[in-house]
């Protein structure tokens, strides 16, 4: 039996050579699948009653709890040594699926969904575009398909709140964004001072693995107050495209 789950999660199954990289063409096909199915869940659901929307949102969250948590339980298979680290909630796009399951689920924290909404947007976005650490494996792999879902599912969700106007940002509410970063920087160093040879949030290490740090060129500490202000302009940026788009709406109207 483990045998077969051996074969069944192993990176290559065709030993093609193919993997995922940056620009490539597995990529640009996940990149045409990932935002043709937020594009058609658009589609269909804009039109729905609010409270099917809500729904389907709620399904959203659960895919990514499921996912992220099942994908535990075939690390043994997919890497031969156990837990894959690396996959501990401690990465901005890993630790958002907790914080979205709550947002989302639990209408106590219901207040704090338009900073998770943004992020949600943001950071599964940079990894899609730049999938930097999905791993060799073929692009139809266990370890690729659910890497790529996780984080298409994450960003469906984010764009999906905004576009059906469950979630209607601000620019002024910025500032909440900036205190989950913080928040979420601070989990991380502490993930990487508790564990040796990760690079949670990238704090460690810069995101490219150019070796800013490594060949002395900024100090370990400063991507602490790069990482957050590098994405609080994403997420600055992102606010921007949403007022642009409901000025074009008003005028349209």
């Amino acid at each position: 039996m483990r045998s077969l789950f051996q074969n069944l999660f192993k990176t290559s199954h065709f030993n093609t050579g193919i993997s995922i990289t940056a620009f490539s063409v597995s990529h640009i096909v996940y990149l045409i699948l990932i935002i043709g199915g937020i594009v058609g869940g658009y589609l269909w659901l804009r039109k729905k009653e609010e409270t099917f929307k809500v729904k389907a949102l709620n399904a959203l969250a659960i895919a990514l709890v499921v996912s992220y948590i099942s994908d535990f339980f075939m690390h043994d298979f997919v890497y031969g040594d156990g837990l894959n680290m690396d996959k501990l909630p401690f990465h901005i796009c890993t630790v958002l699926c907790p914080i979205v399951a709550f947002t989302q689920l639990n209408k106590k924290f219901a207040k704090f969904k338009e900073p998770v909404v943004m992020l949600s947007i943001i950071a599964p976005m940079m990894y899609i575009v730049y999938p930097a650490s999905i791993g060799s494996g073929e692009p139809w792999c266990y370890q690729a398909v659910q890497t790529m879902f996780y984080h298409g599912v994450l960003m469906a969700w984010g764009i999906l709140n905004v576009c059906l106007g469950i979630v209607k940002p601000e620019i002024k509410n910025i500032w909440k964004s900036v205190i989950l970063l913080v928040c979420i920087t601070l989990w991380a160093k502490l993930g990487n001072s508790m564990y040796e040879d990760y690079n949670w949030f990238f704090l460690e290490e810069d995101a490219f693995y150019i070796g800013l740090v490594e060949n002395g060129i900024i100090p370990k500490w400063l991507l602490m107050v790069i990482n957050p202000i590098v994405f609080t302009m994403a997420v600055a940026g992102a606010y921007g495209v949403i007022i642009l788009v409901n000025k074009l709406k008003s005028k349209k109207a």
